[in-house]
């Protein structure tokens, strides 16, 4: 952008892990099973994010050098599958449902950085 102003963007993207999930349960003397098939049959979704930085250089002389850099880490906010756990419906024990967690939305950060030469 200009010789004290840098930017930066970097996208991810994979393919979901593969994992196995149980495909159905099974009960024996009033104790439900769950009924693992195929191992590693089953992928997360997709993973994605955006992470942006700007870099603005600060006081150069010839003994020290420093810069701020501010950043945001999954600046659109996707709720990426971090882990997916099923557990009992608390209505009707005979159904199971997946219950997605998602780990940090948007984090923004500002670093300071200096160095001595």
């Amino acid at each position: 952008m200009s010789e004290k102003l840098t930017a930066s963007a970097t996208w991810v993207f994979s393919t979901g892990d593969a994992t196995t999930f149980p495909s159905g349960k099974y009960t024996v003397a009033g104790v439900q099973t769950p009924l693992y098939t195929e191992r590693n049959g089953y992928r997360f979704p997709n993973y994605h994010r955006l992470d942006l930085g700007v870099t603005l250089l600060g006081k150069q002389n010839k003994n020290f050098e420093s810069s701020w850099n501010f950043s945001v880490f999954n600046a659109y906010a996707r709720q990426n599958a971090y882990s997916i756990a099923f557990i009992e419906n608390e209505d009707d024990r005979s159904k199971t449902e997946a219950v997605r967690t998602s780990l940090f939305s948007i984090i923004p950060a500002v670093t300071y950085n200096f160095k001595f030469k």
